[in-house]
């Protein structure tokens, strides 16, 4: 599948840091950026940078984890007088946990990674520094660079919090040796390919045609951003705003009418894979024995199956009306307590640029945030699986961000159970449960509608769906 050129004119927010750097909407690559040639101390601009030690706190897959070792190594070797400790966690919740720590203590590494549901909290609490203004100093220019939804992503206040790396885009993963493509049109339809996408019908005629004996069709995790995605195809959402957020609407009639439509599928465990079953076994791991069909999933998971040798290949997000996506965005920020803020800057440019964003992109792992890196041999790796890695890049144009609010996490967190239980309960009444995830949210992102008594009432009819939580293999 041929790439599609994936370009990002730079959104309302930066537009002082452009016309600093005298952006134009080119599309020529940009200069490659280098860390100034001011030391950070003494007495003549003209003399050797002095000896730093700079902490980079990052999270990732073993495969991520040695990038950011070489990448740290790379820097140094260019630049002699900097030298970048890596700490690395495998998780992005174990790295945060750790970042609250040391907020407590004052003792952020210079530069750290974070996913950009952390950005807002962070940025309120003073705890990260704005990058544009440092960036565009060091000729980082934004305009066609850098993928839009990144630079969104970890922007508030007119500004730049941190600066995206990662930009991971949800798409089904889908066992090709289980069920071609070609089987799910219906003979007067247009074939289903990689670059039609599929409708939601389409999506759910594969699910079938996939389960047998130990195999079944679909896995999508109870998440609260691939229902949105999903519902955003047909035209609702599961926000009231989709950038300041101060309640979900599970409950209203456009997002209920979606779901209803999702859950008959994702709730039939003849197609899906049970808990006790995943329990038993997780989702990735049934993929790639075989056992499960498709799979919805971000870029994170390529570097296992490649180390497994399993061939598949990946398709957009099935639709319900437009195509739409989430996507998993991540950035590096710089500590506003650094005590190394010139030399944490130099080494954040370096890092973002051409050369960084190569070394993470080969591993696979993620969606890199800067473009001519998103287009190149580095991320496409052709003749690997999957073999139609433009999906991503695709994906990246229909993907949205989640709302920009400090609660956010806090939302994800209180509603998981209740997403569980609409996904796996035998029984549920959607009458009852969707407004109670709405009024948690609300009581998170809005408490004070709560004390006034502003909540939405549910009536008295009752609504159920059945489902049998107990499949065999």
């Amino acid at each position: 599948m041929p790439s599609r050129r994936i370009t990002a004119p730079l959104p309302w927010l930066l537009a002082a840091a452009l016309l600093a750097t005298g952006c134009t909407a080119d599309t020529e690559p940009d200069p490659a950026p280098s860390p100034s040639a001011t030391p950070t101390s003494g007495d003549s601009a003209s003399a050797e940078p002095d000896p730093v030690t700079l902490e980079l706190g990052v999270y990732g897959d073993a495969s991520l984890r040695d990038a950011w070792e070489q990448l740290a190594e790379s820097y140094t070797a260019a630049y002699p007088h900097a030298t970048v400790e890596v700490t690395a966690r495998r998780t992005a919740e174990r790295a945060l946990e750790d970042r609250a720590d040391e907020v407590v203590v004052g003792d952020l590494p210079d530069v750290f990674l974070v996913p950009s549901e952390a950005a807002p909290a962070l940025s309120a609490d003073d705890v990260v520094a704005p990058v544009d203004e440092v960036l565009a100093e060091r000729g980082i220019v934004f305009g066609d660079t850098y993928v839009r939804l990144g630079l969104e992503a970890f922007s508030a206040e007119q500004r730049l919090q941190c600066m995206p790396v990662d930009v991971s885009p949800y798409v089904v993963l889908y066992r090709s040796d289980i069920l071609p493509l070609r089987r799910v049109a219906e003979p007067d339809e247009e074939p289903v390919t990689a670059e039609t996408g599929w409708t939601w019908e389409q999506f759910t005629k594969a699910a079938r045609l996939m389960t047998g004996p130990g195999v079944r069709g679909v896995h999508v995790e109870p998440q609260l951003g691939t229902l949105m995605a999903l519902v955003r195809s047909e035209g609702a959402d599961l926000v009231d705003d989709p950038r300041d957020a101060t309640t979900l609407t599970f409950s209203e009639d456009g997002a209920r009418a979606a779901l209803e439509v999702i859950l008959d599928v994702l709730r039939e465990p003849r197609l899906t894979p049970t808990p006790q079953q995943l329990e038993r076994r997780d989702a990735l791991s049934r993929f790639a024995e075989g056992r499960l069909g498709m799979l919805f999933a971000t870029r994170a998971v390529v570097p296992q199956l490649q180390e497994a040798g399993v061939e598949y290949d990946v398709m957009p997000l099935p639709r319900l009306g437009p195509s739409r996506t989430t996507a998993d965005v991540s950035g590096l920020c710089l500590a506003a307590s650094g005590q190394h803020q010139e030399a944490a800057a130099d080494f954040l440019a370096w890092a973002t640029a051409e050369e960084g964003a190569t070394i993470l992109a080969e591993t696979g792992a993620l969606v890199p945030a800067h473009v001519p890196t998103l287009n190149s041999p580095a991320f496409l790796q052709s003749g690997t699986s999957p073999e139609n890695a433009a999906v991503f890049v695709d994906a990246v144009a229909r993907a949205e961000i989640h709302p920009y609010v400090p609660g956010w996490p806090d939302v994800t967190e209180a509603v998981q159970s209740e997403l569980e239980e609409l996904f796996y309960a035998p029984v549920i009444d959607l009458d009852t449960l969707l407004p109670r995830i709405d009024e948690q949210s609300r009581g998170i992102l809005d408490p004070d509608s709560l004390e006034d008594g502003t909540t939405d009432g549910s009536d008295d009819e009752s609504g159920d769906e059945s489902g049998d939580g107990t499949g065999d293999e």
